[in-house]
């Protein structure tokens, strides 16, 4: 299999390709539940409509690594869809069908990044309910598209909330809450401002859940390790498909955390250059510029790549 290479979610090579259109709560203001439930279905349709493009362009260019907009069909965590089976809409259904279809065709390793909102270290059931409203979302979306145990769902532990042990505690123990499907889809992220590779992996190792390493992240927020003493054991958390890392720049010295449009491949060189010496594994482009920057890390990066 090699390195391969994959972006998020928008397309933009494509015109107007773009499968995170959204609705917000207020624009439903003052329409009937009818009238609400089709401008959700026409973005969400749209979205899916993107999407199934989008799966034509990952094939035509060989890119076996895609990560799904989180938010397909908008507003499916708010009560404003509940009793909207969209799953089994006759508008959705078969898109949701046909792109399942086309990743399998095309071995395409899918995943998706759950928001913010979500956070693994909340105590408050009222935070933490955002983790469970997203995890049945996606249950319901990949089911639909009949994606099996391989397509991941990407998290952040969250915050600390002052007290680190106790908020890493709690983050193993919501993960082992889980029911066994998202439990077997679920792996972590390391963050940029509070919980390093290290502490992740950790985490990962107690609740046996595989890991992504964050390049950018961890160069912005670590106790000092040297990736290469983290990366083997990182690599180790994977079983059932290759093991994942990000990749992203800096935008600037004062940005610092933020994304910058393209990939600087002097940044990123030693890390890609020690991964490589562990085996095969996947790098997802984390940069602005989604599949340009892409194709623009292939070519800086065609000595390490090939």
């Amino acid at each position: 299999m090699g390195i391969e290479l994959g972006f998020v979610s928008i397309c933009l090579s494509e015109w107007r390709c773009s499968p995170a259109g959204n609705v917000t709560v207020k624009s439903l203001e003052g329409l009937d539940r009818e009238a609400q439930i089709n401008r959700i279905r026409a973005t969400a349709r749209r979205n899916l409509e993107n999407t199934l493009r989008i799966t034509h362009f990952l094939r035509a260019h060989q890119i076996r690594l895609y990560r799904l907009s989180a938010q397909l069909v908008p507003l499916a965590t708010h009560p404003v869809t509940d009793g909207w089976a969209w799953w089994e809409d006759d508008e959705l259904a078969p898109l949701m069908a046909e792109i399942g279809q086309r990743f399998a065709e095309g071995s395409i390793r899918v995943s998706s990044h759950l928001p913010e909102v979500c956070v693994l270290t909340a105590q408050d059931p009222e935070k933490l309910q955002w983790v469970h409203r997203y995890l049945a979302y996606h249950r319901r979306l990949f089911e639909a598209m009949g994606l099996d145990a391989r397509a991941k769902i990407l998290l952040h532990l969250g915050g600390s909330g002052g007290h680190r042990r106790k908020a890493l505690e709690q983050a193993a123990a919501t993960i082992r809450s889980l029911d066994p499907w998202a439990r077997e889809r679920l792996c972590l992220e390391n963050d940029d401002k509070t919980f390093s590779a290290a502490e992740v992996l950790a985490v990962c190792r107690e609740v046996q859940c595989p890991m992504v390493f964050d390049y950018h992240h961890h160069v912005c927020r670590n106790n000092g390790e040297d990736f290469r003493e983290l990366l083997p054991e990182i690599f180790a958390t994977w079983r059932d498909r290759l093991p994942k890392i990000h990749l992203s720049s800096p935008r600037s010295e004062r940005q610092f955390r933020a994304h910058a449009d393209y990939v600087d491949p002097e940044f990123v060189r030693p890390l890609v250059a020690f991964a490589r010496t562990l085996g095969d594994f996947d790098i997802m482009v984390e940069a602005k510029q989604k599949d340009l920057a892409m194709f623009r890390l292939q070519e800086d990066l065609a000595d390490l790549l090939q």
